[in-house]
């Protein structure tokens, strides 16, 4: 796997979802990331879950934005350590853990979600 990643502006503590705008490589991104929880038992601890896992993943939502219009280039579940492509972006998460707290919720409940962009192809 690739080395020269930049990380990614998550700030688990705002809760998710979220969504960003990112500058990079000449073009504009909004990238959002969103938990998706199919079993509401996992929401009833008290620590971090660890994503994804039987119940709950994080999902990744990237499009691009040229000015005029805005184009969807990637939607997936994240798994950790997996380079996702996405036109000319190499995405990789290396940590995805998320406190039920932090699910439409603000505040530093030990959540932590850690990834990186960089270019597919050398400019």
């Amino acid at each position: 796997m690739r080395t020269d990643y930049l990380r990614l502006p998550i700030d688990a503590d705002r809760g998710f979802p979220q969504a960003f705008r990112l500058a990079f490589n000449g073009n504009t991104y909004v990238v959002a990331l969103y938990v998706t929880v199919t079993d509401e038992a996992v929401l009833a601890g008290a620590e971090p879950l660890e994503l994804p896992r039987d119940g709950a993943y994080l999902v990744l939502d990237v499009s691009e934005q040229d000015g005029v219009r805005t184009r969807p280039i990637f939607r997936r579940k994240l798994v950790p350590d997996l380079e996702y492509e996405a036109d000319d972006l190499a995405l990789v998460f290396t940590r995805m853990s998320v406190h039920p707290l932090n699910l439409n919720g603000s505040g530093a409940f030990g959540s932590t979600v850690v990834g990186g962009v960089a270019a597919r192809w050398a400019s």
